[in-house]
């Protein structure tokens, strides 16, 4: 039986790696920059060979649809799409496209997708977090964690390039490092509650669908949740796991999305709670009547948003 802190381990030094489930969909044309471009929340005009980008679908009240992991190529743009299926992502592009020199195919079945901290192989997407991309922006002060990550893609018949372990191992190194994914969206998901502006969101860009609602909520609005990391009480040896409520003084404020034990920080999670919280709230986590003490650490502050209003306070001694 695998242990997850050998894996952990196995992971961050480059000698294991995850298997991804996600859409690979190769997009060619003459036009293809200038398509995504006008759908997605990046910038994605001018990329060279080689270039990686994330970029996010928002629907038309800004809420997050789906998360693309954009790799530039000599000949096409391959989107990886985490959670999703091949044939969804082209049905969606072509809807987007009218008279553009523009084709979406389906590579999802012919390739296979690994994460690590080692990209293997030519098909490498590199990931951008947590530097802030240009167009990007944090509303966090925080030191973020290091985080390295790279997902790649192999022929499906191709052997793997090290040792495969389960997905799982990645939970806790991305709660360590407030690193967002699929599995902290939901129906309500605001890019803002995750400081996803920071490597996802051009705020200076041309319009895409729910840009208004985006510069919006920067400018003058906030999100109505924030993500926080969690340290939690592991001394029974009973640990959280994602969907479990969050609670300050006997009332839910909250749930987790991304629960692990780490195998340096201890057991730690990632949750989204009421904009409200107060960040030095003594918070709870229950786990099937089990209350696990929890220690919060701000990714995303109170504050974020209403950037307009505090560019235009007037300045005073």
């Amino acid at each position: 039986m695998s242990n997850p802190f050998v894996d952990q381990r196995d992971v961050v030094g480059g000698t294991a790696v995850v298997r991804v489930v996600a859409a690979v969909v190769s997009v060619t044309g003459a036009d293809r920059a200038a398509v995504l471009n006008a759908t997605l929340s990046q910038s994605l005009v001018g990329l060279k060979s080689g270039d990686s980008r994330e970029a996010l679908e928002l629907d038309g009240n800004g809420r997050i649809v789906r998360i693309l992991h954009v790799l530039e190529r000599d000949n096409d743009t391959l989107l990886i799409v985490p959670g999703a299926t091949g044939t969804d992502v082209v049905s969606w592009l072509d809807k987007r496209v009218f008279l553009e020199d523009v084709t979406a195919t389906d590579l999802s079945d012919s390739v296979a997708v690994y994460g690590g901290t080692v990209g293997f192989g030519d098909v490498v997407w590199s990931d951008p977090w947590p530097t802030i991309q240009p167009g990007g922006f944090t509303y966090g002060a925080e030191t973020v964690p290091a985080w390295t990550y790279r997902e790649f893609v192999t022929p499906a018949d191709a052997p793997a390039p090290a040792r495969i372990v389960d997905k799982s191992a990645l939970d806790a190194l991305r709660a360590v490092a407030g690193r967002p994914g699929l599995a902290e969206v939901d129906e309500l998901a605001l890019p803002h509650e995750f400081d996803w502006l920071r490597t996802a969101v051009h705020l200076s860009k041309g319009c895409y669908t729910g840009q208004e609602t985006v510069a919006k909520i920067h400018n003058v609005g906030h999100p109505p949740r924030r993500l926080v990391r969690l340290h939690l009480d592991g001394s029974d040896s009973v640990f959280a796991e994602a969907g479990d409520p969050v609670l300050l003084d006997g009332e839910q404020v909250g749930f987790v999305t991304t629960a692990g034990n780490h195998f340096e920080d201890g057991p730690v999670a990632l949750a989204r709670v009421k904009r409200t919280v107060p960040v030095d709230a003594a918070l709870v986590v229950d786990r099937d009547g089990h209350p696990l003490a929890a220690n919060q650490e701000v990714i995303v502050p109170p504050t974020a948003g209403a950037t307009a209003a505090e560019r235009l306070r007037p300045s005073r001694p």
